[in-house]
């Protein structure tokens, strides 16, 4: 994560719901349509999105006031889709109901597919970093009447206050993950005094208890921070995937300062044992390029006998494609139609596993529209170069979310 922690001030800002563009008139594809047009003075980061067993999609987003302090007032914004991600609706508001520090950044969401403790499948969890100058709380929150309304349900870590340099003790990033009858929350981690920052990981069978801290990707090199967590399962190789962005102090690898890179396991639990490996492409006129910052990573059964393994990265619209089983060699860059922006999330539909979503909001600098968008296209035609790309950057069309 980017954060320049010490240029923010504390300033509350408040969340509104929006409707988004129309839908496309026949197709199930199509790109850059607004879904959220924040208030005037503020902006949106990190959207996330999950798809529930009905087919409805949910996204949320942090809502910054020009600023990463947002107060006890901020919230994660949520709204829903029953066609595909054409058109949205808000629903509700994820709110810090135990700390009085606001939910302030970096949400994840996930529906239970399976009971875990007293909730019941269909049940949607929510988490994001409550934050205030005095600490960091990875917090659990849960819907059971499909995010129109939100419990809390327990701290999963906590640390110190926010801040990237290294020696502070704050935790970041949560992602969520159902695995073998338990739930895992994966976060970055600050607290090692061996490490400047890791990727770790604990699991619950109740969503109340919490299991000992498990690391996930340490290095040697106490300047290594590799940050901001997302895993996905790759069936044809029977593997695990995990990607993170991996800054070491002042260096940078192919023009990248927080180059990507990504491990595979036999088990979302054991990546630590693994190789960490930096995704580089091969450019027409032969130089190597890196995808920078907050990557995501998703896998889809088409594009050949592996399918393909998709990742975004923060300063790029296009994506990264491995239709090779991950193979360190054989990943590509193609257009995705959807511009840059800081953590997009990408998500490859449930029913209909040739449909790509990737969701974007603005880029780390401010430098984008500030609203969150949406792009869904065939990852058929994203492989095959085929995919129509209007419009890759600049403002969605569209727009008719409140301002």
């Amino acid at each position: 994560m980017r954060f320049q922690l010490t240029a923010l001030l504390g300033l509350a800002m408040q969340v509104s719901g929006a409707l988004a563009a129309k839908p496309p008139s026949s197709s199930e594809t199509f790109f850059n349509r607004t879904i959220y047009t924040p208030p005037s003075g503020t902006r949106a980061l990190y959207p996330r999105v999950a798809e529930l067993e009905d087919g409805t999609l949910l996204v949320t987003t942090t809502v910054f006031g020009g600023n990463f302090f947002g107060g006890k007032e901020q919230a994660f914004p949520v709204w829903e889709s029953k066609d595909g991600g054409a058109t949205w609706a808000w629903v509700s508001n994820i709110t810090d109901q135990v700390n009085g520090w606001g939910m302030s950044a970096q949400p994840a969401l996930l529906e239970l597919r399976q009971p875990l403790g007293k909730f019941k499948p269909g049940t949607i969890l929510a988490s994001g970093n409550s934050w205030s100058s005095t600490g960091t709380r990875i917090d659990l929150y849960a819907s059971t009447d499909k995010a129109r309304t939100w419990e809390f349900v327990s701290h999963v870590a906590a640390g110190g206050a926010p801040n990237t340099t290294n020696g502070a003790t704050p935790v970041w990033e949560p992602f969520l993950l159902a695995y073998d009858k338990q739930l895992v929350v994966y976060y970055s981690d600050q607290r090692d005094p061996k490490h400047g920052q890791k990727l770790a990981h604990q699991t619950s069978r109740d969503l109340l208890t919490w299991g000992p801290v498990v690391n996930d990707a340490t290095f040697p090199e106490y300047l290594a921070r590799p940050g901001m967590t997302v895993v996905t399962y790759v069936p044809p190789i029977k593997k695990w995937i995990v990607t993170y962005e991996l800054p070491v102090g002042d260096s940078s690898s192919h023009g990248a300062n927080y180059p990507v890179n990504y491990r595979l396991s036999n088990s979302p639990l054991t990546f630590d044992a693994e190789e960490s490996i930096e995704i580089l492409v091969t450019l027409p006129d032969g130089t190597r390029a890196a995808p920078n910052a907050s990557p995501y990573v998703v896998w889809s059964p088409s594009g050949g006998p592996n399918g393909t393994i998709i990742v975004s990265d923060a300063d790029r619209s296009e994506v990264y494609v491995n239709t090779k089983g991950g193979d360190r060699d054989a990943w590509e860059m193609v257009e995705s139609g959807q511009p840059a922006a800081y953590s997009r999330a990408l998500h490859v539909f449930e029913k209909k596993k040739d449909l790509l979503m990737v969701l974007g909001a603005d880029t780390f600098d401010g430098n984008g529209w500030g609203g969150v968008s949406v792009t869904v296209e065939s990852v058929t035609e994203l492989v095959g170069g085929t995919s129509p790309q209007p419009h890759p950057t600049g403002q969605p069309r569209g727009c008719t979310g409140q301002s």
